[in-house]
């Protein structure tokens, strides 16, 4: 079972997948195997993962699109991982380093064609890291709708 919490001051969602939790208060967790104190770098034992995820919505046009690059504003250390969402949330993943600068870029697939898509960005590693900005180069098909 997975908790998910909501911040309501800001609207975040955060999903535990490791921990029944069934209360949470801004440094402590409740479950039936005990009480958990947030903070550090590790969920027990383990480096902490996370994941953003973007829906996939239909870009500007129905018109196939192939993404050229994602260009991402990011702070951190280590490889992140960018993934590309298609049909049915299909992943194509993406391991590219983070530079000390803070921009770095992520070359996808060349033969990604689809109408709707999605991204995701994880730290596999379990790293620190800052997400200012993702930006998606898409570039249209001529003709080709289906």
């Amino acid at each position: 079972m997975n908790a998910i919490v909501l911040n309501t001051l800001t609207g975040a969602v955060s999903e535990y997948t490791r921990h029944e939790f069934q209360s949470i208060t801004p440094t402590h967790a409740g479950a039936a195997t005990g009480l958990y104190a947030f903070g550090g770098d590790l969920d027990v034992d383990l480096p902490i993962v996370a994941t953003i995820r973007l829906p996939a919505t239909l870009r500007e046009s129905t018109l196939k699109k192939r993404i050229d690059m994602a260009y991402l504003s990011m702070r951190g250390e280590g490889c992140a991982q960018f993934s590309v969402l298609g049909p049915d949330d299909f992943p194509w993943d993406y391991q590219f380093p983070l530079r000390s600068s803070g921009q770095t870029r992520c070359q996808v697939g060349k033969g990604i064609r689809e109408n709707y898509l999605g991204f995701a960005l994880s730290n596999p590693a379990g790293q620190a890291f800052t997400l200012d900005r993702i930006e998606i180069l898409t570039l249209e098909s001529k003709t080709r709708r289906v």
